[in-house]
């Protein structure tokens, strides 16, 4: 029976760099190290965001619409506070905050390493 997401992974030219910006900037939790890797990071809800060393060329970053898989979506509960916090951090905006009619709000920025982040923020919790 599926149970849920249990993580994701990200490929990483530096790990060790973008682990530390992730632990800074959303306040994660390191679950498990070892030397050889592989290394991940705990969001308070229990999915895991898990960090790997690329191998071979690295690909052209791609555009938030461009097929495949596009953002990691992190629910936060104050959006404007991380938002101002990212742009002081300098993050690369993607699409700036906002609103949407049903009062969710938005804000998708890339990380140190060209990934792209969702902010989210919902009134109500989807599909509840």
């Amino acid at each position: 029976m599926v149970q849920g997401v249990e993580h994701i992974a990200l490929c990483a030219e530096n790990i060790v760099s973008l682990i530390a910006w992730y632990q800074n900037i959303f306040q994660l939790k390191l679950v498990k190290e070892s030397p050889q890797g592989p290394f991940f990071l705990k969001f308070p809800d229990g999915v895991l965001i898990e960090f790997v060393e690329t191998v071979g060329d690295i690909p052209e970053v791609p555009h938030a619409r461009d097929k495949g898989l596009r953002h990691i979506a992190v629910s936060v509960s104050s959006i404007e506070t991380m938002v101002a916090r990212l742009k002081r951090e300098g993050v690369d905006v993607v699409e700036d905050f906002k609103t949407v009619t049903n009062g969710t709000k938005l804000f998708l920025f890339r990380d140190v390493e060209g990934n792209i982040v969702q902010l989210i923020e919902r009134k109500n919790p989807l599909g509840a």
